[in-house]
């Protein structure tokens, strides 16, 4: 089962044509943007379903994606993100030893060092499904935040979050141009024998301080977080930790019981989570009835893609 609602890209550029025209406009008088998009073959990345994503973003408002758009151009042109080149093949899981995954070269040192501090199968990145989006799952007692809080600055932490957000949205843009349907990605934070005493709120100060530089960049990207198996204090971390977040992804929260304690309630409970995978694909210890544990990285995926 699943409750697919991507929308379609044709109905969506043909709904916001005159806005799409509108911050094409703006980029090119902006003189910088002009240079910026004339560059290369940066026209070809800077279509309009790129800006397509703006517009969403900023619920029309013209000015303000032609101004989020011409940042993003900027920031893009300093870190040197269209010279990368294709880097879907990269994306491998933190704490798997297979392998699948040990063949796949690390996205950024950073990302190296942070898998010293993650248990077995800490962090997953799986794509069940070739026309839907990435699954990220977080096993979160798999992760010791206070020594990577310790070992990692926020910029440190900014390096990873950057090189997986360039290569989840490749995967994203891919999908979306191939299928004809606006694609984002679900990130999936599993709390099972997590304990409070081994939250880090430093750790979470880093991370979400990480996240906010990023987030304006890649806009009609991330779907939705889900916070699974949720224990009895996660309310209380949530209430804490909140303001720390943007708007934005705080919106996009979502808390699960533990699947028991669904019951009947469990196929409703679930339609959040089914819209971005079918319950088929949905690990069983989520609700789903995919058995496969531990899962592939994405990465294998495009192992032998041009």
């Amino acid at each position: 089962m699943t409750y697919d609602e991507r929308p379609l890209i044709s109905d969506l550029l043909s709904e916001h044509s005159l806005a799409i025209e509108a911050v094409r406009e703006g980029i090119l008088a902006d003189n910088i943007g002009q240079d910026l998009h004339n560059k290369a073959n940066n026209s070809k990345l800077y279509d309009e379903i790129w800006i397509l994503r703006f517009i969403l973003s900023h619920k029309s408002n013209v000015k303000a994606a032609t101004k989020a758009a011409l940042e993003t151009m900027k920031f893009r042109e300093e870190r040197k993100l269209n010279e990368l080149g294709d880097l879907r093949h990269r994306i491998k899981n933190f704490g798997d030893a297979s392998e699948d995954n040990s063949s796949i070269e690390w996205l950024s040192p950073e990302h190296e060092i942070y898998n010293t501090h993650c248990d077995k199968h800490a962090t997953l990145n799986f794509m069940p499904d070739t026309d839907r989006g990435i699954i990220e799952i977080v096993n979160v007692d798999m992760v010791d935040m206070r020594e990577i809080a310790k070992d990692m600055s926020k910029e440190s932490l900014g390096e990873i979050y950057l090189h997986d957000n360039e290569s989840r949205f490749q995967v994203l843009d891919c999908v979306t141009r191939r299928t004809g349907r606006l694609t984002k990605y679900i990130k999936l934070f599993d709390m099972s024998g997590m304990k409070l005493s081994k939250i880090s709120h430093d750790y979470i100060r880093k991370d979400a301080a990480a996240s906010k530089v990023t987030e304006d960049f890649y806009p009609q990207f991330l779907g939705m977080i889900c916070v699974l198996n949720c224990p009895g204090w996660i309310s209380v971390l949530w209430k804490m930790t909140r303001p720390l977040f943007p708007k934005r992804v705080a919106e996009k929260m979502d808390f699960f019981p533990p699947v028991p304690k669904m019951g009947k309630l469990k196929e409703g409970s679930l339609k959040p989570i089914l819209r971005y995978i079918s319950e088929e694909n949905l690990p069983k210890r989520f609700g789903g009835k995919n058995n496969e544990w531990p899962l592939p990285p994405t990465g294998k995926i495009f192992a032998n893609k041009d």
